[in-house]
């Protein structure tokens, strides 16, 4: 373009007026991001088995060979590469994301002179895209709405296009399939994969989008916008309004600030059974002075006297707080702080009630009272952030509950989290920064401990998952292999000898091959194309070119039909006799007159011998104890298991233990769990599980803010207090 052109690139203009975000800025729209798609491929890769059995289905009901060989081929990059596909996925997508927040676009201008006629191929793929952008975007719409004018803020623009927002639907469809390229370049599969994708994530990602509109909202970004919900409103008659009618709460409860109700609370002078009258403070003397030195050791009190609280050993759980309140040094508080101070103690009094922390867990989050008072002191966010540096720590301890066993890794973890918790003791003064390092570390001790044991849990599992696979296998081969035998045999007239050989001897081959392999297997799917071949070829052949084909085969054919019969042992009597009478068969199928060749007779004692039934290839497995099949809250609380959920069994002798899921089973909902050092490992079905559940032997072990918790609980305390419904 000369520089004396008029004409404008757009896409310049666009590039050099994108705002430059900040740091803060950008980490929230890199919270975002992995929110989208660890979401995402967390979704994807509970129902990869689910879209593998989809797949199979859809190709067994295509009549194009190019059609079912794409399915085919799908189905087994999902088998054999789901994880490295999903990986690659989530890789195209952060690099498109990052190149959208720092302007770099993948896009040069339109170049008019290069303009050609779009592959045939790309033009299916486009229309992929397109039909599945839009749908997920209807599902999404009012989630969407909220997400979109926050991220806009956060760019500085005033709106948004739909395909312009980096979480939107389009940006994530077109990273999962620039990923899918990577591993696939066949554009039937890439069409047929991303399908897939969009039918999974259609009925799961608008709540991936409202956890982050409510993220955003916990960060302050256009808070008064309501986070989409997925409660849409009828559509009303022509003309009429749509209202929405007021709900009255308090105050307080409506804009969610703790800090309202502790002013309520502290102009009523007092909590009930807390600290009693409290003076407005002595001049010169400062509750945070106090508690500053009460961190070093003790308080020198404005009297000359000295006050300090109980130690905390590494194995003491006390609330030293409770302590203070009955101290000299509450005489410096005024109405609010005793009200604080009430409120972090209560905080304190939840979490060591909390029966899923261990108490040798409880007493490192003991040492951290009075830091976290002054903090609390300091920084009065506390009380409504959830994701406050100060708040997060103490949430990253208690999450990592579930790794400290009684065993030497275990110990080792907790004299790290000791040691993280001394750091904090003797560096902090006034900066919440210390708090935020520390919980940076803890997270990221979790995030290791969680990526270990997944890796040793799946490897161990293997065997297991093997195991359970094939005993499925040899409950469904049965029903699976007459299936077939039965739409073979459909409208194909052959002989009684033929339907017996196929429904009673290679029925145990076939069988065979599914249990050890599964239907996928090479050897399955060319004994079943061996038995298609034998029934056409005892069909008639008028023509020459047919018998030919029967000529060209036949070789091949026989020698496989001798190997499968020596696989299943088949008595030499019984298999002579049947060559014998396929020798007839094949002889009559090409004959020109209608006369055939009679088949020899059978006697009624070769008939008893034929028919008798024979050992099937693997033996039945051995089933657990049958549990009623009941459809509750329970059971579906159960189906919402994923990989990586952690389930406490309990006992009748009071004891209990931690079990990892580490995979669950599509064809028989059975669940496999490990321990928490992934070495060990049971399993158990369904309903089973759900009744566990229901009798309180089993209790499902949420991630959950163990402050968030806390916190609840006592907003529900203070406005009971102060005379709320």
């Amino acid at each position: 373009m000369s520089d004396n052109s008029v004409v404008v690139n757009l896409n310049q203009f666009e590039r050099s007026r994108r705002p430059h975000v900040s740091a803060e800025t950008l980490s929230l729209l890199h919270a975002s991001r992995d929110l989208l798609i660890e979401g995402t491929t967390r979704v994807l890769t509970r129902h990869a088995e689910s879209m593998e059995n989809t797949l199979l289905a859809m190709a067994e009901r295509s009549p194009l060979l190019e059609t079912r060989n794409a399915y085919y081929a799908t189905q087994t990059l999902l088998n054999k590469q789901a994880n490295e596909l999903l990986s690659v996925c989530k890789d195209a997508y952060c690099t498109a994301f990052n190149d959208f927040v720092h302007g770099r676009d993948k896009t040069a201008a339109l170049d008019l002179s290069k303009l050609s006629l779009v592959e045939e191929d790309d033009f299916e793929i486009t229309l992929a895209l397109d039909k599945a952008t839009s749908r997920l975007r209807f599902n999404c719409a009012e989630e969407l709405v909220a997400l979109d004018a926050r991220i806009a803020h956060l760019l500085g623009r005033t709106d948004l296009s739909e395909n312009d927002s980096p979480l939107g639907p389009r940006a994530l469809c077109e990273a999962l399939l620039d990923g899918i390229a990577r591993m696939q370049s066949e554009p039937g599969v890439r069409i047929v994969l991303l399908n897939q994708f969009d039918l999974v994530l259609t009925t799961e990602l608008a709540q991936i989008y409202q956890s982050i509109n409510h993220c955003l909202i916990d960060q302050n970004v256009l808070p008064d916008l309501k986070a989409g919900s997925r409660k849409r409103a009828q559509n009303p008659a022509k003309g009429a309004a749509v209202t929405a009618a007021p709900r009255a709460v308090p105050q307080d409860q409506a804009n969610g600030d703790m800090l309202k109700l502790f002013e309520q609370m502290a102009r009523g002078d007092a909590i009930s059974g807390g600290v009693g009258p409290v003076a407005a403070g002595l001049p010169g003397f400062s509750l945070l002075d106090s508690l500053g030195q009460l961190q070093a050791g003790a308080v020198t009190l404005p009297d000359g006297g000295r006050f300090e609280l109980p130690v905390l050993e590494a194995t003491t759980i006390h609330n030293v707080l409770r302590s203070l309140q009955q101290s000299p040094v509450m005489q410096t508080a005024s109405a609010l702080d005793a009200v604080l101070v009430d409120a972090v103690a209560m905080l304190f009094d939840v979490v060591f009630d909390e029966p899923g922390i261990p108490d040798r867990l409880k007493a490192q989050i003991a040492r951290l009272q009075i830091p976290v008072l002054k903090a609390a002191m300091l920084d009065r966010n506390f009380f409504s952030q959830q994701n406050h540096p100060v708040r997060r720590m103490l949430d990253a301890i208690a999450a990592l509950a579930i790794y400290l066993g009684d065993n030497p890794s275990g110990h080792a973890r907790l004299e790290a989290i000791s040691q993280i918790v001394s750091r904090v003791l003797d560096n902090f003064e006034q900066d919440i920064a210390v708090f935020d390092t520390a919980a940076a570390e803890l997270e990221a001790m979790e995030v290791a401990l969680e990526n270990t044991l997944e890796e040793t849990a799946d490897a161990s599992l293997q065997q297991d998952i093997a195991r359970i696979k094939q005993a499925e296998r040899a409950e469904l081969a049965p029903v699976v292999v007459r299936d077939i035998i039965q739409r073979t045999l459909q409208d194909q007239p052959v002989a009684d000898a033929m339907r017996v050989f196929l429904q009673r001897d290679w029925a145990q081959l076939l069988i065979a091959d599914y249990v050890n392999e599964g239907e996928q297997s090479a050897h399955f799917n060319s004994h079943v194309e061996t038995m298609r071949e034998l029934v056409w070829s005892v069909q008639p052949k008028s023509d020459m070119d047919a018998r030919l084909m029967l000529v060209r085969i036949l070789p091949g054919l026989l020698k496989r039909l001798r190997e499968g019969v020596a696989g299943i042992e088949l008595p030499k009597k019984q298999a002579d006799r049947f060559f014998a009478t396929l020798v007839i068969l094949h002889a009559n199928s090409v004959r020109p007159n209608t006369q055939p060749v009679p088949l020899p007779d059978i006697t009624p004692e070769e008939i008893a011998e034929i028919t008798a039934p024979t050992a099937t290839a693997a033996p039945a497995p051995q089933a657990e104890p049958a549990a009623r099949e009941i459809e509750d809250d329970f059971t579906q609380r159960i189906r919402t298991l994923n990989k990586g959920d952690w389930v406490e069994f309990h006992y009748e002798d009071g004891t209990f233990r931690w079990a990892r899921l580490g995979w669950v089973s599509g064809m028989k909902n059975t669940y496999l769990f490990s321990d928490r050092d992934g070495m060990s490992s049971f399993s158990i079905g369904l309903y089973r599980l759900a009744d566990k559940l229901r009798r309180g032997e089993a209790v499902l072990v949420e991630r959950k803010s163990i402050t968030g918790s806390a916190f609840g609980k006592l907003m529900n305390l203070f406005r009971q207090k102060l005379g709320y419904a």
